[in-house]
């Protein structure tokens, strides 16, 4: 038959019964048991691509998984599963792909089951520190803003051991705007050099917008210079158990030389989010800075998170917090605590992407796929 018209009969949604008035187009539609008593086949004759990433399975159970396709392989579909499959034919052989994996529109990214479509993924269980999945948990990723979460530990951290307040004032200096382009402030208007701001201010603005100009400031303030922060950084790095991590700077700015992993991420959210003041600007959605010495106006903070924001479409009510990182090499990022029936689970994710899907819609995979582990970590909790 022709692909066109199968794709037209696919849109159409008609049911197993109405589908047999359209024998005479190809399309066999007599309902047979399968070999497993869990789901029927009914069998229809056509090829769809392949989004990217198609999981292809043993059965029509996600507990199957045996390959991923490239994205626009034709694939031979033989029939159609009452729970969610293609049946599909493939080197002479029977297997089963998800009904969002296959499309008529080419370049398209399948919906998966089985694996995250991220570089890097991981869910753990907050209190017991047991790692519920991971997919290339070691495995040496550029962070980007994910970064500020370790920036904002050694501040609090600095905090707590009677370095200054987060009433403190600092003045900005012109080294901490001077050294970073101007895409890199996320606060309007741009902090300027002389500008003063508490310690609250700063933290808020690292947090909630991850502006990288107040990580410098943050920077300069504990160690006198980023450099040398960046190596308190990889210290503190490294007594937290982190691997394949070096930190060159404290916003997570793109460095080549700058690269760190889900699980060592995991390890120092799981560390940062033990002091309640870290976890006082990790779950906060909004703020306003009140005017400053030369910015007259307050401004307005908006998190990037997108999971905390009510409304969005992604949004998440049993996320209580979480720190995106976004960048041309690095993809995005996006670590995330949440809280459902007792029950804490830290997720992480880099290397995301806007991906069109099979079915038409563009998802953001840092936000798609966090939602996923994040009810994978809650389902095998213990």
């Amino acid at each position: 038959m022709k692909f066109k018209k199968f794709n037209t009969i696919l849109k159409r949604g008609i049911s197993l019964l109405a589908v047999t008035a359209v024998i005479s187009s190809g399309i066999m539609c007599n309902t047979i048991s399968a070999k497993a008593a869990y789901y029927t086949v009914t069998p229809e004759v056509g090829t769809l691509l392949a989004g990217n990433g198609a999981e292809v399975f043993a059965d029509a159970d996600a507990s199957t998984y045996v390959t991923s396709l490239a994205g626009n392989t034709p694939v031979q579909v033989t029939g159609r599963t009452n729970n969610g499959f293609w049946q599909i034919a493939m080197n002479n052989s029977t297997y089963y792909v998800s009904q969002q994996a296959l499309s008529a529109t080419p370049n398209t990214t399948a919906y998966r089951l089985a694996t995250y479509d991220v570089s890097g993924a991981l869910v753990a269980n907050a209190a017991t520190g047991k790692i519920i999945y991971s997919q290339a948990a070691t495995d040496k990723l550029e962070p980007a803003s994910t970064t500020k979460i370790m920036t904002a530990l050694l501040t609090i951290e600095a905090i707590e051991a009677g370095q200054f307040t987060l009433q403190t004032p600092v003045a900005v200096s012109a080294t901490a705007v001077a050294s970073l382009p101007s895409d890199a402030s996320h606060v309007n208007p741009r902090l300027q050099a002389g500008e003063v701001l508490t310690v609250e201010q700063l933290l808020s603005a690292v947090m909630i917008s991850s502006d990288c100009q107040a990580c410098n400031v943050l920077a300069e303030l504990i160690a006198g210079s980023v450099p040398n922060f960046a190596a308190l950084m990889n210290t503190r790095a490294a007594q937290i158990g982190c691997v394949n991590t070096n930190f060159t700077n404290p916003s997570g700015y793109p460095d080549k030389n700058m690269y760190t992993n889900p699980y060592s991420l995991y390890l120092i959210t799981a560390t940062a989010i033990k002091h309640p003041m870290f976890n006082q600007f990790f779950g906060m959605a909004s703020t306003t800075l009140p005017a400053t010495n030369l910015c007259p106006a307050p401004r307005a903070l908006v998190n990037t998170d997108a999971l905390m924001i009510p409304g969005s479409a992604y949004y998440n009510p049993s996320v209580i917090g979480g720190k995106t990182g976004t960048a041309n090499r690095a993809g995005q990022c996006l670590v995330t605590v949440a809280q459902k029936e007792g029950k804490t689970v830290i997720s992480v994710v880099q290397g995301g992407r806007n991906r069109l899907m099979t079915d038409g819609t563009t998802k953001s995979t840092r936000y798609t796929e966090t939602n996923r582990l994040l009810e994978l970590g809650f389902a095998n909790y213990w």
